[in-house]
């Protein structure tokens, strides 16, 4: 490659997608090495230059997102074309959200590098209780088989997640970059869940790196929550107040209970969340369509493309339990330290210590008095 590269690892949501962000953030030094920038924006994931890109908020719209401003992006792609003779990897699975105009926003604005995109890929029956339970943490308050209804009853729409069918369209959304940049730039990485390696191993390949660059990182975990944790959590979001505000609920909620949990805590039970036979087949016809589509493209697949119509997972009944091991609370109600309250924004703090100076004053006025 003599032309300098701006590779985008545009997803797929929940196709590993954290593991190898991880990965390419842990080996940034050896990157490097090889003519490769994985740029730190202070998170191992480039969200933010993806957020910015859509101007689609990050949280609930109207109580408190956040909106990264367009300049954000601006000052981004500023240094990724001034950045020396290296090749630049970005990587976030939102970037499978933008637009075809967003796309070629992003060619206008570094013409001398040559934009290639990647895309990780898992069966859309492998993804329904994984992106359930992403939901839930968005502080979604509906049960798993009515979203499931609300998902693939009419497929490419859905009232209750309206994002779902613009991220999991995936033949549509890998067509749109393929149509604006090439297919010769669109390589598509169908994970193989039998082999975890086979993620690293074949990214390495992808970026011409040494076998053994890129592997899984010990640290994090991000596991997908047990059954009693799912019911917890959905519980949590029906008690919500209204009233309260996404910084709220990201930092105390998200970040603070829930992460606590996939992160460090080993739950007393390993159950899984089940998937109903009907939704099984329902999304494995839909994944034949999707297989269909993206062989119709043209573009590089490499793994089983089969695979995305005839997978399958935990199948029944998914009955949640009422009960939850005491444990896993208390542990879980330990997040909270000094930390966190260094995750609240600028502006929220900002705010509540005006209000405890008006009170304090109040106060030592009247004393005075």
């Amino acid at each position: 490659m003599s032309e300098r590269q701006l590779i985008i690892h545009a997803g797929f949501h929940k196709s590993g997608t954290t593991s190898l962000q991880e990965s390419l953030f842990a080996n940034r030094k050896q990157l490097l090495e090889f003519g490769i920038e994985y740029p730190n924006i202070g998170a191992k994931a480039h969200h933010r230059i993806a957020w910015s890109i859509t101007q689609k908020p990050w949280g609930w719209k109207n109580r408190g997102g956040e909106v990264v401003p367009a300049r954000y992006w601006d000052r981004k792609a500023k240094a990724i074309d001034r950045s020396s003779n290296r090749d630049v990897v970005i990587s976030s699975e939102f970037f499978s959200e933008l637009e075809g105009k967003q796309i070629q926003a992003i060619r206008e604005k570094l013409k001398r590098r040559n934009l290639s995109v990647i895309f990780t890929l898992r069966p859309l029956v492998k993804l329904l209780p994984s992106i359930y339970q992403q939901f839930l943490k968005y502080g979604a308050d509906i049960d798993y088989e009515s979203w499931l209804h609300s998902v693939l009853d009419e497929p490419g729409e859905s009232r209750v997640q309206p994002t779902f069918w613009k991220r999991h369209s995936h033949d549509e959304v890998i067509g749109r970059w393929a149509n604006l940049i090439g297919t010769e730039n669109v390589k598509v990485l169908i994970v193989d869940e039998e082999r975890p390696e086979f993620l690293f191993e074949e990214f390495n390949k992808l970026l011409n790196l040494p076998l053994g660059t890129l592997t899984r990182q010990e640290t994090g975990s991000n596991r997908s929550l047990t059954v009693p944790e799912i019911s917890l959590l959905l519980e949590i979001n029906l008690r919500f107040p209204k009233e309260r505000t996404w910084s709220e609920y990201e930092v105390f909620i998200r970040s603070g209970y829930i992460r606590e949990l996939t992160d460090h805590v080993q739950p007393a039970t390993m159950e899984r969340l089940a998937t109903p036979i009907w939704a099984i087949e329902k999304g494995n016809e839909i994944g034949a369509r999707i297989r269909d589509g993206i062989a119709a493209l043209g573009v590089s697949v490499i793994g089983d493309l089969n695979s995305l119509a005839h997978a399958s997972v935990t199948a029944g009944n998914p009955k949640l339990p009422t009960e939850i091991d005491i444990a896993t609370v208390a542990a879980a109600m330990l997040t909270f330290d000094r930390k966190t309250v260094s995750r609240f924004p600028l502006s929220w703090i900002q705010v509540n210590l005006l209000k405890r100076l008006k009170r304090f004053l109040k106060f030592a006025h009247k004393r005075v008095r």
